[in-house]
């Protein structure tokens, strides 16, 4: 009697134990699924979205379009004319005793050397380069230029790979602006400028320059004996 008196009692607080764990799971269950319930799995990878949604939407635009080759000379070739430009602007700052000039020696004028010196060109296959002036202006020294085509086909130039040296080889970083990249065949002249700074240009008497077709550099135009007038 009394070994089924135990038994009941365990088996009692058997099932008010599942019962309560029972009840504490549905309770733990409905709190959880308040706590939760505005929040949403997000989609896909959080961190390529934001990546995504910083970059513009170019899926209409062709990325070939914008595609720029710049030659690693010319970077190489900016680095070094900008030491050479800090190092310059060094030694202008440190004072030096300078001789007077003669108060009776006049100059010539810019304009009078450009006038006697000016234009220079050269042809290649029936393309026609033509420096029409070069003069100072500002911090940088510039050369007006004309490229004409007459020939049959129209002839495509990269302008990073314009070549300008001074009369010791050193070859110089050049901007050219208003050209064209390609010139057509039609015998009209275009006209653009070539930006050199001037701060690189102390000591030279004279540039030397090489422009070739793009790509297949079959067209060299040369000129040499460039004098830099200031």
């Amino acid at each position: 009697m009394k070994f089924q008196t135990t038994l009941a009692f365990t088996f009692l607080l058997l099932l008010a134990m599942f019962g309560a764990g029972t009840v504490s799971a549905l309770y733990g269950f409905t709190v959880g699924y308040e706590a939760l319930k505005g929040v949403k799995q997000p989609e896909g990878n959080p961190s390529q979205q934001l990546i995504r949604s910083r970059q513009p939407d170019n899926s209409e635009a062709d990325p070939a379009e914008n595609l720029e080759f710049v030659s690693e000379r010319s970077i190489i070739v900016s680095v070094y004319d900008q030491i050479q430009a800090q190092e310059k602007e060094l030694q202008k700052a440190t004072p030096t005793a300078t001789p007077q000039k003669d108060a009776f020696i006049e100059e010539q004028p810019a304009e009078t050397a450009n006038q006697k010196t000016f234009p220079l060109s050269t042809s290649a296959d029936d393309v026609t380069l033509e420096i029409v002036s070069g003069q100072l202006s500002g911090n940088d020294w510039l050369m007006e230029v004309n490229l004409q085509n007459n020939g049959q086909e129209a002839v495509n130039f990269l302008y990073n790979f314009l070549e300008i040296k001074t009369e010791t080889g050193r070859l110089l970083s050049t901007q050219m602006d208003g050209l064209p990249n390609e010139i057509p065949a039609n015998r009209q002249k275009y006209a653009g400028t070539i930006r050199i700074p001037a701060v690189i240009l102390d000591e030279t008497q004279t540039l030397s320059l090489q422009l070739q077709d793009y790509p297949d550099r079959e067209i060299s135009l040369e000129l040499s004996q460039i004098p830099v007038i200031r």
